[in-house]
């Protein structure tokens, strides 16, 4: 079976160039409210039937009132841009990382050419937002407290709700404010505007300040994005994976920026392993007391190469997970199902997912084996790097490793759960009328992690010790959690 574990930053397609609610032209022309009546219901079925993590964080009673207030919102006058967010209303309520819902790329395209698009890259530290470029007399590093009267707490939080993350996490929502996407994050927020007024404050002084900026292609916001300030900072990671010795501090730096690497056959899974192996060796002969494992921004990958990292890490014996199911082995709503590995995974599902059990199809142990520590495993001081962005099997490591005593996480709560999450297998389906179309994962699994005081259900991972970076740092392109991490290691 084929385990692809991807972390995907949600894919906002939106509307289509002719929407301007300004000039109350709401696409009524586009769809009708019977098509979008009609579209809502297939999209029900489908996430009834189909989706095994519906219930993980909610009560069936819940989802339900969900699917039916929103549905009651569509409304003869809705807009394109309106029906998509009440979609993502009860899509992102369900919790998931792998929750993704798309454009048509015709719409996509005419929409990326109008101006109607926030210019400015911004930053996201502590609850305040930040310029992340010098533009039009706004400073770098300026603090936005408003956009068009709207307080940056408010607007932060309206723009944020556009990524889906596990469970009841918002780290990875608000993080998401300083990728490429934000454009379209605002778009779908607040609609076409052809100006934003800006309200900041200029680094180190209380006096605020007002600019009007006008709006852009998206293409002219992406170039700002490419010579963003943190640039610099953020893509300092050029490998999939890296490892470099501080002898100072007598510790090794690991880094494993994402497990797409392939899958256990694959020339770069067979790569990865000589990789690791060397590593450990490494770390074996010098008889390095210390370990810094960095996977900030580690979204995911291929199965089994999270696992065989964890492996050279932990002295237990451990599995994938203790439970995972589907709902289907035979795919519902087939009609409506765009991916062209319809027969092959029809197949797989019934040999791996063959174990019937009040509704559900188990996982059996075939594929999912008991793991040992490797021979070469390291049992020194680990500290493990977390931000926002890892998730899946990003995340699914960051969990294994938390359960370990002789670890330490420093930084944010990842996007993806602590104890389990709704991954494996990505189905996609298309809504006939409005060409939406719907991706999410099959597989609802909990993950073979301690119960911890910590961690509450739904919770991403959580660091032992929280560390963002400061403003200070981000203007100085300081790893703030990289220096904590070599701080501690000093005290033992």
């Amino acid at each position: 079976m084929k385990h692809l574990i991807l972390f995907s930053i949600i894919l906002l397609l939106v509307s289509c160039a002719s929407e301007n609610e300004e000039a109350a032209n709401n696409q009524s022309d586009i769809l009708t409210q019977k098509e979008m009546l009609e579209d809502y219901e297939l999209f029900s079925n489908i996430y009834r039937n189909a989706n095994s993590g519906l219930y993980k964080y909610h009560t069936k009673t819940e989802i339900d009132s969900v699917f039916s207030s929103n549905r009651k919102r569509i409304t003869k006058k809705f807009s394109y841009r309106n029906f998509y967010n009440t979609l993502w209303n009860v899509i992102d309520y369900t919790g998931s990382c792998h929750n993704n819902l798309h454009y048509p790329d015709s719409l996509d395209k005419e929409l990326s050419k109008q101006k109607i698009f926030f210019p400015i890259p911004l930053k996201y530290i502590d609850d305040k937002l930040y310029t992340n470029i010098d533009y039009k007399g706004i400073p770098l590093g300026s603090e936005i407290i408003s956009v068009n009267n709207i307080p940056v707490d408010e607007f932060s939080k309206r723009v944020a709700r556009y990524v889906s993350t596990d469970g009841f996490n918002t780290t990875g929502k608000y993080a998401n404010i300083e990728t490429d996407w934000l454009p379209f994050y605002i778009y779908l927020a607040f609609g076409e505007q052809n100006s934003f007024n800006l309200k900041y404050k200029l680094k180190n002084t209380e006096n605020t300040q007002d600019a009007n900026i006008r709006s852009v292609a998206y293409s002219a916001f992406y170039r700002n994005y490419k010579n963003r300030f943190s640039k610099t900072y953020e893509e300092r990671k050029s490998k999939d994976y890296s490892y470099t010795y501080v002898d100072s501090i007598h510790t090794g730096i690991l880094e494993i920026t994402t497990f797409a690497l392939g899958g256990p056959k694959s020339e770069g899974h067979q790569k990865y392993t000589k990789f690791l192996d060397s590593v450990f060796n490494s770390l074996q002969t010098q008889n390095t007391p210390n370990l810094i494992v960095d996977i900030r921004g580690n979204g995911g990958g291929n199965d089994p190469n999270d696992l065989l990292l964890y492996s050279y890490l932990t002295k237990r014996t451990f599995r994938e997970n203790t439970s995972a199911f589907t709902l289907f082995q035979k795919i519902p709503n087939k009609e409506y199902y765009i991916d062209d590995d319809i027969q092959e995974l029809a197949e797989e599902l019934e040999e791996e997912h063959s174990i019937l059990k009040a509704g559900k199809y188990y996982q059996n142990t075939t594929f999912n084996k008991v793991w040992n520590p490797t021979k070469n495993a390291f049992y020194g001081n680990i500290i493990v790097l977390i931000d926002p962005f890892v998730a899946s099997a990003g995340s699914l490591f960051a969990s294994l490793l938390k359960s370990d005593e002789n670890t330490i996480l420093i930084g944010e709560e990842t996007l993806g759960g602590y104890y389990g999450h709704t991954g494996h297998i990505p189905v996609t389906y298309q809504l006939p009328n409005s060409k939406l179309e719907l991706t999410f994962s099959i597989v609802d699994l909990e993950q073979d992690v301690k119960q911890l005081s910590d961690q509450q259900y739904g919770d991403g991972v959580k660091p032992d010790i929280r560390v963002v970076q400061t403003y200070h740092d981000f203007l100085n392109h300081k790893d703030t959690q990289l220096h904590v991490a070599i701080q501690k290691l000093k005290s033992y």
